[in-house]
């Protein structure tokens, strides 16, 4: 299957996902505003979520896969449905330890956690009640998440990469049910939470289902500790190390957050989700088409193919990304207003929030370079660098949060994550080309120049188109839709133009975007 066909349909299926989730968060403002409940259930879920993407996302597939793979081809299905039971049993008897004591001490964690709830406050007892409900979640996606990297093997990336809405469609059907059963707030964010974990069963249910009738078997077994499996534990090592290292980002921005006004961190939540449609689309969509078609070549010391295919992907992502950053930072208070403002969420909920859209939108490029990035290093058996460059980037993070966030707010928050991300980005960038010998061509160059004009042109231009026609009153009347359509419509067709002039001035022959040809 070739990247653009694996690209595009992982990348549907996140986008899926991640449209569920804004849907999601868009159910929880309306049903709850943004206040002590919706900060409540956003930090239990965070919790939960943290530790999900440290063992159950990119470090485990990057040490299973290969092995399992490995395991599969050279000697049979048989062999490889031992290895899959032995390491879902060890998954199984490491994640329930783990998950009984974070449940027991759940309200020692939330106190170093988000240390600005008052520990006698309403805010803290709900936030415990609901971490301890959603936690076993990360037992559930785990497992999901082991499942998926079976059906990632012999090719079947769809149901994988769609299956995650359901988390999203489940809590957003609880927050409605609380809100039109007129139940109190804190119950609405109990039965969220309980949704939260049903998502899990159904989730590792469904690829359960789908495992078996492509012949694998699971047993689970006490003796499970085999040397491939202490193998595989001691190759995700780095990258949990990593991924920690990165998830700590989030849970330093949680505990300053928690020192600012009520709402704030269900505002900067919100922005992080509008930001989370393009770039968590294309890095992740990337990030696993790419891996397998760098580790081919790179292992087989194929750079120039491996150079090839990555400038193809890079290409693509900087396109739509840059646009979507264009978009994001000139049309902020649109983008918020025809996204969240209904129901509870006012316009001081648009206007703080706005502000935090701006800051993430500023770190797209940078998150979606580090994502593709990170398949360079993992397809050449370089899995420390990451790690030391992650470790590097979530100092740089403390550090802007500690200067901005203290005169930018919100604002701060938001540019402080994507500042480090930026940094950590160029790391992994800059020793790529030095360690990994991968060289951009002079085409690729001009190509990322003229997008990057492109994008400023029309970032200048829907600034312009908004000052003109839209007021902060739209935001709660209809036509507020058609006018961000036009929006959206006219700074495509610029973006696109721009693009192609800037490609035809640069003397590119290929500067017809709508050929295959332009993007190669």
């Amino acid at each position: 299957m070739g990247l653009i066909r694996s690209t595009f349909i992982v990348g549907v299926f996140i986008l899926v996902s991640r449209f569920s989730g804004f849907i999601r968060e868009a159910v929880m403002a309306f049903s709850l505003g943004a206040g002590i409940y919706s900060d409540a259930f956003l930090v239990a879920l965070r919790i939960a979520n943290t530790f999900r993407r440290i063992f159950a996302e990119g470090a485990f597939n990057a040490a299973f896969l290969p092995t399992f793979s490995k395991v599969l081809n050279q000697e049979g299905k048989e062999e490889a449905n031992v290895v899959l039971s032995e390491v879902f049993s060890s998954m199984i008897l490491i994640l329930v330890s783990f998950s009984l004591f974070v449940i027991a001490f759940f309200p020692h964690l939330l106190r170093m956690l988000a240390s600005g709830f008052g520990v006698l406050s309403e805010k803290f007892s709900i936030t415990v009640i609901s971490g301890r409900i959603c936690f076993p979640y990360l037992i559930l996606i785990s497992i999901t998440s082991l499942f998926g990297g079976v059906l990632n093997t012999i090719n079947k990336f769809a149901l994988p990469a769609a299956i995650h809405s359901l988390l999203s469609i489940l809590v957003a059907v609880g927050f409605l049910t609380g809100y039109f059963l007129r139940l109190p707030d804190s119950y609405t964010v109990y039965i969220a939470s309980v949704c939260v974990v049903l998502s899990g069963i159904m989730q590792s249910h469904i690829l359960f289902r789908s495992i078996k009738k492509s012949d694998f078997r699971i047993r689970f077994t006490i003796n499970c500790w085999s040397k491939r499996v202490k193998k595989i534990m001691k190759n995700m090592l780095p990258g949990i190390i990593g991924a920690g290292v990165w998830q700590l980002n989030l849970l330093v921005d949680t505990t300053i957050s928690s020192h600012l006004p009520t709402g704030t961190i269900t505002c900067v939540n919100l922005a992080d989700r509008l930001g989370q449609l393009p770039l968590g689309t294309l890095g992740i969509a990337l990030n696993t088409a790419l891996l397998p078609l760098l580790s081919k070549f790179i292992g087989a010391g194929k750079y120039e193919e491996a150079r090839a295919e990555l400038e193809r992907g890079l290409l693509l992502a900087f396109f739509l990304t840059l646009l979507a950053t264009a978009i994001l930072m000139a049309l902020s208070e649109p983008s918020v207003s025809v996204a969240f403002r209904r129901g509870m969420f006012d316009e001081e909920c648009v206007r703080m929030t706005a502000s935090a859209v701006v800051g993430f939108a500023l770190g797209l490029p940078a998150y979606v370079l580090a994502k593709v990035f990170s398949s360079v290093y993992f397809a050449a058996g370089d899995t420390k660098s990451p790690v030391i460059f992650a470790v590097y980037s979530i100092v740089s993070n403390v550090m802007f949060l500690l200067l901005l966030t203290p005169f930018l707010k919100y604002f701060g928050l938001a540019l402080a994550t994507s500042l480090a991300a930026f940094f950590n980005a160029f790391l992994l960038v800059y020793y790529s080309g030095k360690k990994l010998r991968i060289e951009f061509s002079k085409k690729f160059w001009r190509k990322v120049l003229s997008q990057l004009i492109a994008a400023t042109f029309t970032y200048f231009f829907l600034t312009r188109l908004s000052d003109l026609y839209w007021d902060i009153d739209l935001g709660t009347k209809a036509v507020k839709w058609l006018i961000y359509a036009g929006f959206i419509g006219a700074a495509t067709a610029v973006f696109f133009l721009v693009t192609a002039l800037c490609l035809r001035f640069v003397g590119q022959k290929q500067w017809k975007l709508w050929k295959k040809e332009a993007w190669q």
